[in-house]
């Protein structure tokens, strides 16, 4: 049964079945439901323990089962390498002697990068 409605002189009536009138859930709170809905596989997380557990426990770390991420370490490595030779070498060899460490290589690239960027730019002297 269709009831019609009176507000500010406007005759508002429902169609049976169907509501006319939007969704007035705060979207904030439907992004996040739908963020965790599509990160629910998500299964990186970082935290203090985490990084406490990359010095101190090579074993447990990721990459040490892993042998595409071992060779994700060493070519990473290759380029830090081919860029700065003694970074390079000692990161090598940090990561023979330790046990591959994929963070410490990431931050090693990214910092060399960082700085051979600021040398070519003229901001540092470099050597």
């Amino acid at each position: 049964m269709n009831t019609i409605h009176k507000i500010a002189g406007l005759k508002i009536s429902r169609i049976a079945g169907k509501d006319l009138l939007p969704d007035l859930e705060p979207p904030e709170i439907r992004l996040e439901r739908e963020k965790s809905h599509i990160f629910s596989s998500d299964s990186i997380h970082l935290s203090q323990g985490s990084a406490i557990e990359d010095v101190f426990e090579p074993i447990l770390r990721e990459e040490h089962g892993d042998i595409t991420a071992r060779l994700t370490v060493y070519v990473m490595n290759l380029i830090v390498i081919v860029f700065a030779a003694p970074i390079g070498l000692a990161l090598l060899l940090m990561n023979i002697l330790g046990g591959e460490n994929l963070r410490t290589t990431a931050h090693v690239v990214a910092l060399t990068g960082v700085f051979m960027a600021l040398g070519a730019n003229g901001s540092i002297m470099l050597g």
